[in-house]
């Protein structure tokens, strides 16, 4: 584990603004406190009991976050930006650059994202590759040129949700394609999130939380 943490952290510039191994730690802290307050990892032995948390019922969307989903997600948080040079998308679309032209100017930074994170994964956990696929959804999710995209699905599962009453009555084929869509957006989430400091009993409006 020190090994892969060690690689990963390699691969971030620490040049870079933003986008190096600082934010890693930023993304993956938001990710875990999702995990905790969805239920999806148990909460460790000296948490506050009296901490707000959100209920995994079978109605709730939170419900088919497997554990394996959200070790995923923790995996994801530590991999999603490496190797990031400190531009965006459209500068490299732009300029031609040769990592643009490789991926036809779509989420080409995601996309080589992804490519160097399997690397790093291949030689230091290999097993992690078994989720390769939403590996690959996570990081993609994170392109901001598909914010919007992301808010239709969002707005869509939601208006299911209401109709329908939960995933307990999904099929087996549609409620992986939305538990695959929740953990994406999980991730983006997190990936755009600043640091913040509240206290529970000052975070008083709702933050969407009730729908996962």
């Amino acid at each position: 584990m020190v090994d892969f943490l060690l690689a990963c952290r390699g691969t971030y510039n620490n040049e870079v603004p933003y986008h190096n191994f600082r934010h890693v730690v930023d993304v993956l802290q938001a990710v875990f406190f999702f995990m905790l307050q969805l239920g999806a990892l148990p909460h460790y032995r000296h948490h506050r009991m009296d901490a707000p948390t959100v209920a995994s019922t079978e109605k709730s969307l939170s419900h088919i976050i497997t554990p394996l989903d959200a070790l995923t997600l923790l995996i994801v948080a530590i991999g999603h930006d490496v190797g990031h040079p400190g531009v965006n998308n459209a500068f490299l679309v732009t300029l031609k650059a040769p990592l643009a032209q490789l991926y036809n100017d779509r989420s080409v930074l995601e996309s080589f994202h992804c490519a160097a994170f399997s690397q790093v994964l291949r030689k230091h956990w290999p097993k992690a590759l078994d989720q390769r696929k939403m590996i690959i959804d996570m990081i993609l999710a994170t392109d901001m040129g598909l914010h919007f995209d992301f808010m239709g699905k969002l707005e869509k599962l939601k208006k299911k949700y209401d109709k329908e009453g939960g995933p307990g009555v999904w099929e087996e084929k549609a409620a992986n394609d939305h538990r695959i869509l929740l953990c994406a957006l999980i991730i983006k989430c997190a990936d755009i999130s600043n640091v913040v400091s509240l206290e529970p009993s000052t975070h008083k409006k709702s933050t969407g939380a009730d729908v996962f």
